[in-house]
């Protein structure tokens, strides 16, 4: 059984009213903070009741929950900043805000106990199958990113949402899945000693590799974090040496890695895979001085648009942490009634589905259409790919019917689904959690329909395949070896 680390309610409710009195002293608006406060209380029962840390919604809630809200108002007092400037329609956000939450709560309470018969992941039974199985991945997970890298950089829009490019990307998930076989073999195979060998090196150096190629800084510290939760899952116990290596971790990536990723982030934006492989590797050669560097990074981190929240510089990580102002803006924009309906959703659904099923599918998902709404993206700009929750999303498509029809009823189904198909013990259960929870903290409507359809049935389809394979292959002794996937017990 993992640990819930649940928060008491003595805790929470304490928290909220510091919380609740550094905002007001803070100069936020009374009623703002009152709709805080009640958020935050929302935010708080729904994450216990989800089971916390212990169950794939609570940590995807947590996630979504920490993204939209949860830093951004303890930021604000941090940083001695009103929470509701620069919002805009601040009241009507912070209610659109609340009443989300509470409706949530709701629904969560009363879908808890819910499960449903479907069809589960074929897990690795043996050893000697997690040994083959991570084989297979690292190998066809490589060839796969390869492909997806190679359409994803493309400048043509066909090529980008041709077949290859959607084979490649759901094959790519292969190389994190070996990620995490790689680690609980470790894990068992030395008695809870270690965690992190060679076989786990490989895959996580390639992804961190193509993540640099990609320029995109949340594809790097993707495999650390799987890294971790592995090791949670499977009850492997940190030690002091782990919580010292995953600070300096943090440090370097922030202070050294994320300014150079920045900064060549420029001269990548318009080459091929290509030109991005020959550019990584001509940067890493002749490195730039650190003040051009530093310079460049922080004038491009810190753009001063409608999406930041705060006024200090040096916060453009806070920014993207801090979703609450994108959001605003389509609040704002849609608070006079006027509301898009179905237009962004059929806009995502045509894009989602492959050429030779609707030939003339669009070439970009909804952001451009969604960014003009809000008047953050300019009409010469295709897709800006300004970002936006689904929060704000079923405001604007729906109004307060959106929101409530969302949060009470569509998501807890969207946990149901996950907590019925997945085990978050098991190595495809952990890829699913990973990839539920990076894709459910920012999402808008459109991109939760891929959450519910096409990456359950993925993983699901590399299960069979991968396992199918597997289990053709005659092993010796096979039949000997415990259970890999069963519950871990070690000790320090």
């Amino acid at each position: 059984m993992l640990k819930p680390y649940k928060i008491p309610t003595v805790l929470l409710v304490a928290t909220v009213a510091l919380l609740a009195v550094g905002e007001i002293a803070t100069g936020t608006e009374p009623l703002f903070a009152a709709f805080v406060a009640g958020t935050m209380i929302c935010i708080g029962i729904t994450y216990n009741i989800l089971g916390g840390v212990s169950s794939i919604s609570g940590i995807a809630f947590a996630a979504f929950a920490c993204c939209t809200i949860v830093i951004s108002q303890f930021s604000k007092v941090i940083l001695m900043e009103p929470a509701n400037r620069p919002l805009e329609s601040p009241e009507l956000t912070i209610k659109v805000y609340f009443v989300f939450y509470f409706c949530l709560m709701i629904g969560t309470f009363v879908y808890s106990n819910v499960r449903v018969k479907l069809p589960v992941p074929f897990e690795p039974s043996t050893v000697a199958q997690a040994s083959l199985q991570y084989s297979i991945s690292v190998i066809v997970g490589v060839l796969a990113t390869f492909v997806y890298e190679f359409y994803e950089a493309s400048s043509n829009p066909g090529e980008r949402a041709s077949a290859a490019h959607s084979v490649g990307l759901a094959f790519s998930t292969l190389l994190f899945f070996s990620i995490v076989l790689a680690v609980q073999s470790k894990i068992r195979s030395s008695h809870g000693q270690h965690s992190f060998g060679i076989n786990a090196f490989v895959p996580w150096i390639i992804i961190v590799l193509f993540g640099f190629v990609e320029t995109t800084r949340s594809r790097m510290i993707q495999p650390s974090i799987v890294y971790a939760f592995t090791c949670y899952a499977s009850g492997y116990r940190f030690r002091r040496k782990h919580y010292l290596a995953a600070i300096v971790g943090i440090a370097v990536f922030a202070f050294v890695v994320s300014p150079f990723e920045i900064y060549i982030r420029g001269p990548m934006r318009e080459l091929d895979f290509k030109g991005r492989v020959y550019e990584s590797y001509n940067f890493i050669r002749t490195l730039p001085a650190w003040s051009v560097v530093k310079q460049a990074s922080s004038a491009g981190a810190d753009s001063g648009s409608r999406e930041d929240y705060y006024q200090r510089p040096g916060t453009f990580v806070l920014n993207r942490l801090s979703l609450i102002r994108a959001d605003s803006n389509m609040i704002n924009a849609c608070a006079n009634g006027s509301h898009y309906g179905f237009t962004a959703l059929k806009i995502d659904i045509l894009h989602d589905l492959p050429r030779f099923v609707y030939k003339n599918k669009p070439e970009t998902n909804s952001e451009a259409y969604t960014g003009r709404v809000t008047g953050v993206n300019p009409d010469d700009v295709e897709n800006g790919g300004f970002l936006i929750t689904m929060i704000s999303d079923s405001y604007g498509a729906f109004g307060w019917t959106g929101v409530t029809a969302l949060s009470l009823l569509v998501i807890p189904a969207i946990f149901i689904l996950y907590e019925s198909i997945f085990d978050i013990k098991k190595p495809w259960g952990i890829v699913a959690a990973g990839s539920f929870c990076f894709g459910f903290r920012e999402t808008d409507m459109g991109k939760l329909l891929e959450l519910v359809l096409r990456a359950p049935i993925a993983i699901l389809l590399l299960s069979y395949v991968i396992g199918g394979i597997v289990r053709m292959i005659p092993v010796k002794g096979d039949e000997e070896i415990a259970l890999f996937h069963e519950e871990i017990d070690v000790e320090n």
